[in-house]
């Protein structure tokens, strides 16, 4: 029987065999996750997509959750934050922000999935999922407030956590299906706004 209770090893103290054997997996989660629904897939369905054991998963990750944290945390490097530096009309810190986090939710536009697979990690006390979350969350952060060059880093952090916060508590509506995404779009751009406008703001929130 697979005892999953044990921490599964540094992906990078592994050969390089099983470095390749891991990403694998890993590759073959998001292919099933692209096509269906978190819940709906099964460790079983990961095995035979990746041409491997389904013992062999668990010498990598301790649960589903774990692996899917690890998938959403691969998915992400092809984010549109991640692509920088960024060249955008009005070229400003402004601008690029907007810029990305329209880019960011056309990335989950496309893939709904992934946000309700990423509700359903987030909650995970699992330690391994949790660092690797907490990385999932930190790379976007560093993205972003790499974007935003003419402030000072304090509040080129604080201005990101903002948005990133309207962003995700707007996306998991979506996802649940309580706004339409063109709501989630008004939302992230009303509150860019507002923290853009300076002295002006007072002007936002009344109007």
């Amino acid at each position: 029987m697979t005892d999953v209770t044990l921490a599964p090893p540094d992906p990078s103290t592994l050969p390089r065999g099983q470095r390749e054997r891991r990403a694998r997996i890993v590759t073959a989660a998001i292919a099933l996750l692209e096509v269906g629904e978190y819940d709906s897939i099964q460790m079983r369905d990961v095995a035979e997509e990746a041409e491997v054991a389904l013992a062999t998963i668990y010498r990598y990750f301790s649960s589903k959750e774990h692996l899917y944290a690890a998938a959403l945390l691969q998915w992400s490097e092809a984010f549109p934050a991640h692509q920088t530096p960024l060249r955008v009309p009005g070229d400003s810190d402004e601008a690029r922000l907007r810029a990305l986090m329209r880019r960011a939710v056309r990335a989950f536009e496309r893939h709904p999935q992934m946000m309700r697979a990423e509700m359903v990690v987030e909650p995970s006390n699992d330690p391994n999922v949790r660092a690797l979350f907490d990385e999932f969350g930190q790379r976007n952060v560093a993205a972003l407030t790499a974007a935003l060059t003419s402030i000072t880093p304090e509040d080129a952090a604080a201005i990101v956590e903002t948005v990133n916060a309207v962003m995700v508590t707007r996306l998991r509506s979506w996802a649940q299906g309580r706004i339409s995404i063109r709501e989630v779009d008004r939302s992230v751009e009303r509150c860019i706004d507002l923290l853009f406008s300076g002295p002006t703001c007072s002007e936002h929130l009344t109007s």
